[in-house]
């Protein structure tokens, strides 16, 4: 909620300088209506611009308030030179045309609900209004978010670091030829705990009990609930780990199975049910 008020007071405080920059001039000096826009543009580039750069907030929220800085004086230049061009160089009040007018008040409501969505984007919907406006969760769940914590850079990240080496190691897997199984010893609920096992064995077969298996279960929606284990040798080959995902849904999973100098590393996704509580 914070967040959203930051960014509607940055607007509404900058539109109402603007307009106050705007009359200020073009009542106590000569210029017309357009020479005053230009003007105000001008200076509100000036200062914004540099401020922008030093508080980066990110490319949505400056694209935001660059739109709806340079709107407000070209819409004030609009009126102001109709009102010239009817009622003479410069007047002190008269008629407003309802085109210019309504263009101002269009673009000021884009630039408002853009805002919203925005802070409920980055930060999800405040707490007051996701029971009012959001249908009530089935799960027995304490705090619902609706926030999206963006995660396209986390996935370039990802994808980014399993495409290094990755074919020099696939070519060293099929090399050595371990045989590696995994699966969930029963169906893994949402927030309760589930036994993960992997199973390792060699070419010909015979059972691996040596080796060292770290991994993640990686949610793909929220990168904040990602779950690292690491494996206890069980003997057999087959090896053990205690995991509780918090949330129900899809979760990838990337594991690797080290021995010696060799290394397996494994790709694969698997569903989480809701609690039964």
């Amino acid at each position: 909620m914070v967040a959203m008020d930051n960014l509607v007071i940055t607007l509404g405080v900058g539109v109402a300088l603007i307009t106050g920059l705007f009359f200020l001039i073009y009542r106590l000096t000569s210029l017309r209506g357009y020479q005053t826009a230009g003007l105000v543009f001008a200076l509100t580039m000036l200062i914004f611009i540099p401020f922008s750069v030093l508080n980066w907030a990110g490319a949505d929220v400056f694209a935001i308030h660059l739109a709806l800085y340079v709107i407000v004086p070209y819409g004030l230049g609009i009126i102001t030179t109709q009102q010239e061009s009817e009622h003479g160089r410069k007047v002190k009040r008269g008629r407003l045309h309802w085109a210019p007018m309504t263009m101002l008040v269009f673009f000021g409501i884009v630039a408002t609900v853009n805002a919203i969505l925005l802070s409920v984007a980055t930060h999800g919907m405040p707490s007051q209004f996701i029971g009012v406006l959001l249908p009530q969760p089935q799960s027995q769940a304490t705090e619902v978010t609706s926030g999206f914590p963006g995660t396209v850079a986390r996935i370039s990240e990802r994808k980014e670091a399993l495409a290094t080496g990755y074919f020099d190691a696939m070519r060293e897997q099929r090399t050595v030829g371990w045989q590696v199984h995994q699966g969930w010893k029963s169906r893994p609920e949402a927030g309760e705990p589930a036994l993960f096992q992997v199973r390792v064995l060699d070419r010909e077969g015979q059972p691996i009990s040596d080796a060292a298996i770290e991994g993640e279960f990686m949610r793909v929606s929220d990168f904040n609930l990602d779950q690292i284990f690491s494996m206890q040798p069980m003997g057999g080959g087959l090896y053990q780990a205690e995991v509780t995902l918090p949330a129900a849904g899809r979760w990838d999973l990337l594991f690797r199975v080290q021995r010696g100098e060799h290394t397996h590393e494994q790709q694969a996704s698997t569903r989480v049910r809701e609690s039964r509580g």
